[in-house]
């Protein structure tokens, strides 16, 4: 036992200690890892900065204490190897998978860096290769800042020629080690080979770096050209880690950021309660996003356009049938459609590593991609999409959304919420004229502190702050301009100035709103249709074995799945319960793992 982790086994072993699987007192299991020697005290100093590190591409710091003389650190458990194990198992890495190494690990570096550590031991053996992308490991000899190191520490192939100088071990360094790692992962040696260790550091210091061929899908484009730019000799030269993922993340330059308008309202009360969200399939479901970083201030107030022209968009039903098949390669999924739907998947999320989003082509009824690590979400009628980047997570002053103006092509960011709250689980008004966001923290268990509204047309945001416990995401209301919110199975109404409408007991599970109806799941297994203005039952079904209900799609259904054995499939149910045909299936590998987006045509 290490304070209180029963340990199971043996991990590794390094020069700073030993690392033990662990199992803690709820039973997860954890890594322990001992360490050997050292000032206890300025360990302890050292590892409460480390645990501010953001979680996310990082294993998360859970406990550190000291046993029998010796500083431990217990972190969660990564399931996976490290990246020198892959490599020396199956050789280098190619294109794709190389390219969501780099970018989980420079969006790593980045909320390291923003903690105000370094890493300083940054290599291929503390990199684990989890199921959900990479995770950066092993903080036991990362500093704070750029302070000088009295001794040179590290791995010499991975360590930067000012190391060797006894200059600062900074986050320059860092990003030299970022290179050299990725170089080892595309070629399968550092760019300044191995031992013996003079002859490394001698070419470190004056020789070019090696960064192999460009065939065979190795290391190429400007993956290549950020490399070579973070093996610079020259520390100032090397970009920071925030430019670093920028640009690997496709964007050279930002867009205008736009005034926010931020209007405190009372504080309103409310009972805690969980919600475990459908996480596949929704006609407007949550969006969270994973990761990134970026510098952000808002530009000086633009002045506001004029109100929009609000053109009602008006859904077909959706068709008894479907009559063609459109398949999603990169998921294996098929969509079964008929040209007579009102409403189509007109976006995707692949969350697998470092994918991203996918919109559809109302012209051709093509997918692309609009950049890893990006979450789309496009307007009922098409005209807007609006585009939740991972770069804004570990923005300093603002949050915000980016909207395009398919009509003229404009593209736009909206400054949304001040850090470190962030904009979560994105709406579209049924017009298509705003977009509502659910505010809450940027750690995953935070409360709700409002909603922001956001006008496309005008490029602004108004934010209503109401203080308000517990994550349930607010829903575009059942009457004109309102919202709605369950939590406890109650269900509240507000204006969109945050002031209550009214309050209806007894809802159940808010699943979505229709006009003058709500669509809740009332009871195990049953799903009701209640009259938003009283929360009067208006009819209620009972679900097949199997099924989950989301939301609505068109007046006269509603959008379920099942997972079965190794396939899923999202089904159309009638008001009865009945299912109408199956609108999309795959295999039920991805479906914790993407997000199918039914919007109007």
């Amino acid at each position: 036992m290490i304070g209180g982790h029963r340990i199971l086994g043996q991990l590794g072993s390094g020069g700073q200690g030993v690392v033990y699987l662990g199992e803690s007192p709820s039973g997860e299991r954890v890594a322990v890892k001992v360490l050997r020697g050292g000032d206890v005290g300025a360990f302890l100093a050292e590892s409460d900065m480390v645990r501010r590190v953001r979680t996310f591409c990082t294993a998360q710091v859970l406990e550190t204490g000291v046993a029998d003389g010796s500083p431990y650190i217990v972190s969660e458990y990564v399931d996976g190897p490290s990246l020198a194990a892959a490599l020396a198992e199956r050789g280098p890495l190619r294109n794709a998978e190389l390219g969501r190494l780099a970018i989980g690990t420079m969006t790593a570096l980045a909320a390291i860096h923003r903690a105000g550590v370094v890493h300083r031991d940054f290599k291929p053996a503390n990199v684990l290769l989890g199921r959900d992308g990479p995770r950066v490991i092993d903080f036991g000899i990362a500093q704070l800042g750029d302070a000088t190191a009295s001794e040179v520490v590290g791995t010499p192939p991975y360590m930067a020629p000012e190391q060797f100088r006894g200059g600062p071990s900074g986050p320059p360094a860092n990003l030299f080690a970022w290179a050299s790692t990725i170089v080892c992962a595309a070629t399968g040696r550092p760019p300044f080979g191995t031992e013996p260790v003079p002859a490394v550091v001698n070419r470190i210091l004056n020789r070019e770096p090696d960064l192999g061929g460009l065939d065979l899908g190795g290391l190429d484009g400007d993956l290549r050209e950020l490399v070579v730019a973070c093996l610079d000799k020259d520390p100032a030269a090397r970009p920071t880690a925030q430019s670093a993922l920028m640009r690997l993340l496709g964007d050279q330059t930002r867009p205008e950021t736009t005034s926010t308008e931020i209007t405190a309202t009372e504080e309103l009360p409310r009972p805690r309660r969980s919600r475990r969200w459908w996480p596949a399939v929704a006609v407007a479901l949550a969006v969270t996003v994973t990761v990134a970083v970026v510098a952000t201030r808002p530009g000086p107030p633009v002045a506001p356009a004029p109100a929009p022209v609000v053109v009602p968009v008006v859904a077909r039903p959706m068709a008894a049938t479907s009559t063609v098949d459109v398949e999603i390669e990169s998921l294996g999924v098929t969509l079964h459609e008929n040209p007579g739907d009102g409403l189509w998947v007109s976006s995707y999320e692949d969350s697998r590593g470092t994918s991203g989003g996918y919109v559809r082509d109302p012209a051709t009824g093509r997918f692309s991609s609009v950049g890893n690590l990006a979450d789309p979400l496009v307007s009922p009628g098409g005209r807007f999409v609006a585009v939740l980047s991972a770069a804004r997570l570990l923005a300093p002053d603002a949050d915000f959304v980016r909207v395009t103006d398919r009509r003229t092509g404009a593209t736009r960011e909206v400054g949304t919420v001040p850090r470190p709250a962030l904009g979560h689980q994105p709406a579209w008004s049924a017009d298509g004229a705003r977009l509502l966001m659910t505010v809450r923290g940027d750690e995953p268990d935070s409360a709700v502190t409002g909603f922001v509204l956001v006008d496309p047309v005008a490029v602004t945001a108004t934010v209503r702050d109401l203080s308000l416990p517990g994550q349930e995401a607010f829903h575009w209301g059942p009457d004109k301009d309102t919202l709605a919110r369950e939590t406890g199975g109650t269900t509240t109404v507000y204006t969109l100035t945050g002031e209550v409408v009214r309050v209806l007991k007894d809802t159940g599970d808010l699943h979505a709103t229709r006009d003058d109806r709500l669509l809740t799941g009332c009871a195990d297994g049953q799903v009701c249709v209640l009259d938003a203005a009283t929360g009067a039952e208006r009819r209620r079904f009972a679900l097949d074995e199997g099924l989950n209900v989301d939301g609505w799609l068109d007046d006269d259904h509603v959008l379920a799945s099942r997972r079965s054995g190794d396939r899923f499939e999202v089904v159309l149910l009638d008001l009865d319960g009945e299912q109408v045909r199956v609108v999309a299936d795959g295999p039920d590998k991805v479906f914790e793992d993407m997000r199918l987006y039914w919007t109007v045509r």
